[in-house]
Formats: C-alpha cells, structure tokens, sequence
C-alpha cells in the first residue's frame, strides 16, 4: 500500500517520493505525535481503499500483535504499510512476518525496529471505518500451521 501526502503538526505535509519522508514519520511518531496518510493502492482491500485518510499512532506499550496494521521500512528503504500475520523469532532477533490484505503471499520478516507506528483509525468519505481483522479460512490455518512446523 502506497501512502501520500503525510500531515502532522501545522499542517505540514511531503510525499512519499519524498527523500526523507521515512525520516519525516521517523520523527513525528518518536515524539508521540500522531500522522495522517492518504492512501493509494488497492493491497489492503477492503480495510484499507484506495483514498482512504488513516491515522498512524506511535508503538507505545501495548505490544504488537496479528491483527495489527503497522507503518515499516522495508529493506528496499521504503514504507509499506501492510497487516501482521505473527510474530517470530529470526536468529536473535524478534520479527514480524506482513502481508497486504488483498495479496496472496507473506511479506519477508521484518525486524522490530524497523516498525515506525501503527494504523489507529480509517476514515472513508469522511466517516470512520470499523477496523476488522479479515477471517482466515480452513485452508489459511492449515498452511499456517504446517509451516510452523516446517516440515521442510
């Protein structure tokens, strides 16, 4: 999901071909201040339209948990904004595992710290939208499961 236009403090806003726009959000969410993003894409369908305005709140002490839809740096140095599927733990560190409502495959594990903030509201035409978690199917929780078996 691509984000534009980021408004916080004063009115303030760049895009995100903006250099430093990571940077930006970086900052703005460190010292508790919430962002808000207009979003383009269709990768979060439905929760998350093409338009819709969503407000970023930091990661404060509530721990981050599946359902979650969170703000992070890839490793391509860019910001995506996708839905938790699980946390895990990589070699040393603790990850979360991402992937856009609408795609078919998990994102690559992302690192803790590369986690900015999480999504708090959606709004659409100017009314808020009830934030639900999609229902996996049968199929989903199978494959889910045997991967953390790994059988392979």
């Amino acid at each position: 999901m691509r984000a534009y236009d980021i408004k916080a403090e004063r009115g303030r806003r760049a895009t995100l071909e903006t250099p430093d726009f990571l940077e930006q959000a970086r900052q703005l969410l460190s010292r508790t201040l919430p962002v808000e993003l207009r979003m383009s894409g269709t990768s979060m369908r439905p929760a998350i339209e093409d338009g819709d305005m969503i407000t970023l709140e930091p990661i404060t002490a509530d721990p981050i948990k599946p359902g979650d839809i969170v703000l992070y740096h890839s490793r391509f140095d860019t910001a995506v904004i996708h839905r938790v599927i699980r946390v895990e733990r990589f070699a040393s560190e603790r990850c979360i595992v991402t992937r856009g409502d609408a795609a078919s495959h998990n994102d690559g594990p992302v690192p803790l710290h590369r986690i900015l903030g999480r999504v708090s509201r959606v709004e659409r035409a100017g009314e808020r939208i009830r934030m639900v978690v999609p229902r996996r199917t049968f199929a989903q929780m199978m494959l889910s499961w045997i991967h953390r078996l790994r059988f392979w």
